[in-house]
């Protein structure tokens, strides 16, 4: 359907794993809810690569699916990556991959922090994330007012668990339903501490 280095075919399976994340969530399907954040924000990340000329194939920089090695190699193309907000969130969902998608003999990370699955403690940074990365793509308008998300927010009567599931509580969804690339400015949640070691609120 599309090739590996077209931007607009990275950012539809972005898309398409970004609702059906939200749609697990709000289904009480939690841990593959993780497991899908931290795909989402692997295809957005190689959508935004790939739009600025980075190749994934094997050997390359954007290869794998370690979410901090490509937030090191998308900071090579956009030094806003660097961002402590942006670094934290990467690495907190990469747990996700390490220790709950291809679980080993550990369950849960051995530096003093866990794997959290309220609300805010997935959902809200996801959302943050998708906002930072998503309207960084560069794509042609036209190209953004054909996409998934946008075609959703506009109410598409047959797409109506997936509107709400992206939709509900989403404090950013007027910023990732962007109809041209930018470099949007987020604010990130200072609340945000549930990668700090010994964390034990949900709050």
């Amino acid at each position: 359907m599309f090739g590996k280095a077209e931007p607009l075919g990275w950012l539809y399976y972005a898309d398409n794993s970004y609702v059906a994340t939200r749609l697990l969530w709000f289904s009480g399907l939690r841990l593959d809810s993780a497991v899908y954040g931290h795909r989402t924000i692997e295809l957005y990340v190689k959508a935004f690569l790939v739009s600025r000329g980075v190749e994934v194939k094997h050997g390359s920089p954007a290869w794998g699916h370690d979410l901090a090695a490509l937030g090191e190699v998308a900071a090579s193309q956009d030094p806003a990556f660097t961002k402590e907000a942006v670094a934290r969130r990467l690495r907190f969902f990469e747990r996700y991959f390490d220790y709950v998608r291809y679980q080993g003999d550990l369950v849960a990370p051995d530096d003093g922090n866990l794997t959290w699955f309220a609300f805010d403690a997935n959902i809200t940074p996801l959302d943050e994330l998708v906002a930072f990365i998503r309207p960084r793509i560069r794509l042609e308008d036209e190209d953004w007012r054909r996409g998934v998300i946008h075609t959703l927010i506009c109410g598409d009567s047959e797409s109506g668990y997936q509107h709400r599931a992206l939709t509900d509580r989403n404090a950013q969804v007027g910023v990732i339903d962007c109809l041209s690339w930018g470099e949007p400015d987020i604010k990130f949640a200072p609340s945000f501490r549930h990668d700090r070691p010994g964390c034990q609120s949900f709050s």
